[in-house]
């Protein structure tokens, strides 16, 4: 799915969600539902082409693949946190969306945690 497809979707399903808010919540909601999931699947099979070339490129050129997984997987968690915590404000649930924000911090903390002490270890070696 093209960028402009991606944008005029959502517009449209924007619209008949504000649309039907008015009579059937309900099915405002599940409109809502519907929308994200159709974009979360059409990014996620975009992503997985951006992955593989990715990967084929770290592996050609001799780079660690490890840090690649680990820059892979934290952006996946950042963004996976980001969205949970929009869903969150746009619940009105503020409360959660900070909480969730503070948690999917400590979380990408401790996945970058191996990459800090090799960090250290390197720059423990040009003092040594």
């Amino acid at each position: 799915m093209s960028a402009y497809k991606a944008a005029a979707f959502a517009v449209v399903c924007s619209l008949l969600a504000a649309t039907l808010k008015k009579e059937r919540a309900e099915f405002a909601l599940l409109v809502q539902i519907a929308a994200t999931a159709a974009l979360v699947g059409a990014v996620v099979s975009g992503a997985s082409s951006v992955v593989r070339m990715l990967t084929t490129y770290t592996s050609r050129s001799g780079l660690d693949t490890d840090a690649m997984r680990l820059l892979l997987r934290t952006l996946c968690m950042s963004a996976a946190g980001e969205w949970a915590a929009a869903f969150c404000r746009d619940a009105g649930l503020s409360a959660l969306a900070v909480t969730v924000d503070a948690a999917v911090r400590a979380l990408l903390l401790a996945a970058c945690l191996p990459l800090v002490e090799t960090a250290l270890r390197f720059a423990a070696g040009f003092f040594a």
